[in-house]
């Protein structure tokens, strides 16, 4: 019989024991400040932050510190629906989701939350670009927050219920909503809200005080990564109020800086940029210009899809105006096949915009 020093058996006993240790439970969060990974088990959660308690002991990360979390018991299938999200591929996220949550074994309450926040969240995604699916997004998205209220999704489920809520052209609604918002503990989130705010006020035809508000914004953003891209989301607002009034040369001056100095990584930023400048160059009458800044959308950041209709449905109209038929042909296909719902598919036959 092979014979084992006390310090090898000793060795063996840890490696053994190693995957029953609940400190060395596999929660994984990647965290928005330095895309750095902690590992641990996650033993807290509010709406504002979660706590990882790992061998070198316990962790507390703010919520809207959190890029992304790998759960412990959610399995190969979540990790699939979270790539089918951020693809854009939600008709399949919301099956793997729902596939998730229904093989998971014991869940915790903080991976129960997680399953119906990332189920009400791919509907409202849908409901962006899809005016069929509002009532239903805005229904689970307020269910969920009711029945999650201490989870670290909360907030970004308030801010995207705001959003679906201005695209329903409910202004008191988002009002309210965005009242809830205000209240989060930190500077980029109640920028996000009060640029949110502004955005009503587009909505409501208030042009002069939105634009206020978006300048206001912009200016007490503060240095750090978060607060600066919340700067750039205003400055979109304050070129988006400058297009209606048909200042088109002075957004256009705003779109550029965004579009060369904005976070690249974020797509809805940029797709919006490109969208507005697309706008103003409409206005101006420099239709070929206008057309390659829509077609930076179809290309580059088809996932954001309210944006991406609308620039499928403007290079459909461009590409006649440049003597292109068959490409937009294709455009309107794209938008037919992809958006068969939005309000951009339906004003393709009759001409406009959608109001």
């Amino acid at each position: 019989m092979k014979m084992f020093s006390l310090k090898t058996m000793l060795t063996m006993a840890v490696v053994v024991s190693f995957p029953l240790s609940p400190l060395f439970a596999v929660d994984i969060i990647t965290k928005k400040s330095d895309l750095k990974k902690v590992n641990g088990s996650i033993s807290a959660m509010s709406r504002n932050d979660l706590t990882l308690k790992g061998p070198k002991g316990d962790e507390t990360i703010p919520a809207n510190d959190i890029a992304a979390i790998e759960w412990e018991g959610g399995g190969p299938e979540l990790k699939l629906a979270y790539s089918d999200e951020n693809g854009g591929r939600y008709e399949q996220a919301t099956q793997r989701f729902t596939k998730a949550k229904t093989d998971a074994k014991s869940p915790s309450d903080f991976l129960k939350g997680e399953y119906d926040y990332a189920l009400a969240r791919v509907l409202a995604k849908q409901a962006l670009a899809d005016p069929d699916k509002r009532d239903e997004a805005i229904k689970k998205l307020q269910a969920v927050e009711k029945a999650y209220p201490d989870h670290v999704r909360f907030y970004d489920s308030v801010l995207l219920l705001s959003q679906i809520q201005l695209t329903a052209k409910d202004f008191n609604g988002a009002r309210t909503t965005l009242e809830i918002l205000k209240k989060a503990p930190w500077s980029d989130v109640t920028l996000a809200a009060r640029i949110a705010e502004a955005r009503v006020l587009i909505g409501e035809g208030k042009i002069d005080e939105a634009i206020a508000g978006f300048k206001a914004a912009a200016e007490s953003a503060g240095d750090s990564p978060a607060d600066t891209a919340r700067k750039f989301e205003a400055m979109l607002g304050h070129a988006r109020g400058l297009i209606l009034q048909t200042k088109f040369d002075e957004a256009l001056k705003i779109l550029e800086i965004v579009t060369e100095k904005g976070p690249v990584e974020d797509s809805a930023v940029q797709a919006e940029a490109y969208v507005l400048q697309g706008q103003a160059l409409q206005g101006l009458g420099r239709n070929k210009e206008a057309a390659l800044a829509y077609m930076h959308v179809d290309i580059l950041f088809p996932r954001e899809a309210g944006y991406h209709a609308e620039s499928l449905y403007q290079l459909s109209h461009l590409w006649k105006l440049i003597q292109h038929p068959d490409r937009s042909a294709e455009a309107a296909g794209k938008l037919v096949q992809i958006y068969p719902n939005s309000d951009w598919r339906k004003k393709l036959v009759g001409g406009g915009n959608p109001e």
